[in-house]
């Protein structure tokens, strides 16, 4: 199987390549364009490091080594309740959140610290050294105590105004890098005693909804998704093979396939609406005929998940409406350059790194050809978005900057994984086209610092050279 840092590093020089810029093995003119020393600072503002390299054990461990840092990641047996790792995307510090409602069985070993996340539906629950109280979640939300770290470069929690606040906490409730809930309230906090000692504590309450992984479709700053429904008419001819499944690794497969899906078709949303956006500022023939293609990409990727997730489910699966209202947002080119950030430049490439590294691991033969499509066609997806990125920066300063301060951001943006449900099959879930949470936070990580910085880094350098020559 190819290592992480191969994907990693094929996928950069591909991007590159597609930009017209140098990539870091024999590039020309003597220029480079990726910083390798871990202590240096990127045009983005955000230090930059070494690609880590990265292997599996038969066991599931997950060994990073990068130059000058070694970290190790085990994980045995399994957990019932729920266990969310953290990272900080810049400095590396993981920490562990575990629901307080279930028992672990096994051991986790993880670097950094360990925080604790309690759940309650009606009622307030607080960790034993809490001394924080809040009122109970509103009628039909979730209430979450959840820790994060302090975020890179705050003094401490009460430097972390209110957006802050609100994206780590999201983040620590959502449990996935590319997940977020769409109706989040931090009720209070900062905990003056937290049960984890120098992270920030605060109760949230969420909803059901969530958006995840691929391009998503944003509205006023929350994530759409349309309702996974019992219908025929969405399902392919994809047939996984259900034998030597359990129970519950099967309602396991189909809940997972089933947001995939929810995404993919929120995707179609989202370039229709790009579409129309590059038709707003007068964007090239080429990046308006690449947003119509990846539509029928998506709607395709969507099909493909639905019928996955059917297949598991034991009945059709298809989406609901989707909410349109207000969809088409801000049309001004500073901020169409820093959406195409967020949502293609980091989401997509993060998405297509992941589907590839799931399709090398997939032992099923239909979900193995389902994920190949979908990483190739992401793949292009996220060359588009840097391609538009590309064409946006050399309009007018305030999109550079605009476009500065989004890679910034998201370089910031804390890493979060989603546990496997304790009594689903490891071994079947990889075989069915799921990652590990270790792999998928190890590949996120890689992914940050080996592709989106350096990548990021050249693009608003050659703009900076164009715009001052």
């Amino acid at each position: 199987m190819r290592s992480y840092f191969d994907v990693t590093r094929a996928f950069y020089v591909e991007l590159m390549a597609g930009l017209g810029l140098v990539a870091a093995c024999g590039g020309a003119s003597g220029e480079t364009t990726a910083a390798t020393d871990p202590s240096s600072t990127s045009s983005t503002g955000a230090a930059t490091a070494a690609v880590t390299t990265s292997a599996t054990d038969d066991s599931g461990a997950v060994t990073d080594s990068t130059e000058g840092v070694t970290t190790t990641t085990t994980s045995e047996g399994t957990t019932a309740g729920t266990i969310t790792t953290t990272v900080n995307s810049i400095t590396g510090e993981e920490s562990t959140t575990a629901e307080t409602t279930g028992e672990a069985s096994g051991t986790t070993t993880t670097t950094g610290t360990t925080s604790t996340t309690s759940t309650t539906t009606g009622e307030q629950t607080t960790g034993d050294t809490s001394e924080l109280t809040c009122d109970p979640p509103p009628p039909g939300m979730t209430q979450k105590y959840v820790c994060f770290p302090v975020p890179d470069g705050l003094a401490d929690c009460a430097a972390c105004d209110a957006t802050c606040t609100q994206s780590w906490a999201n983040a620590a409730a959502s449990g996935d890098p590319f997940c977020s809930y769409n109706e989040l309230i931090v009720q209070c906090g900062p905990d003056p005693m937290p049960a984890v000692p120098d992270q920030c504590c605060y109760f949230v309450a969420h909803g059901d909804g969530m958006v995840c992984e691929g391009r998503p479709f944003v509205v006023e700053g929350e994530g759409r998704v349309a309702p996974n429904l019992r219908r025929s008419d969405w399902g392919g001819q994809v047939m996984p093979s259900l034998a030597g499944l359990d129970d519950p690794t099967r309602a396991a497969l189909a809940d997972l396939w089933g947001a995939a899906a929810a995404d993919e078709h929120a995707s179609v949303a989202a370039f229709a609406r790009f579409a129309l956006q590059l038709l707003a500022v007068g964007a090239p023939a080429s990046l308006v005929d690449g947003a119509q293609r990846a539509m029928a990409d998506e709607i395709a990727h969507a099909r493909a998940c639905y019928a996955l997730a059917g297949a598991y489910a034991g009945t059709p699966m298809g989406p609901g409406r989707l909410d349109m209202s207000s969809a088409l947002g801000d049309t001004g080119l500073p901020a169409l350059a820093a959406a195409a950030v967020r949502e293609g430049c980091v989401g997509e490439t993060l998405a297509a790194l992941l589907a590839q590294v799931a399709t090398f691991q997939a032992d099923d033969y239909a979900v193995r050809s389902a994920l190949k499509q979908i990483a190739v066609d992401e793949g292009r997806h996220s060359q588009l978005a840097w391609r538009f990125v590309q064409w946006a920066l050399g309009r007018s300063p305030e999109v550079r900057e605009a476009v500065r301060e989004a890679f910034a951001a998201a370089l910031r943006e804390p890493i979060a994984v989603r546990p496997w449900p304790a009594d689903a099959d490891p071994e079947r879930l990889r075989a069915h086209g799921r990652l590990s949470p270790e792999v998928q936070m190890t590949l996120c990580r890689d992914a940050l610092v080996g592709v989106i910085g350096p990548a990021a880094d050249a693009l608003l350098g050659r703009a900076e050279q164009d715009a001052a020559a």
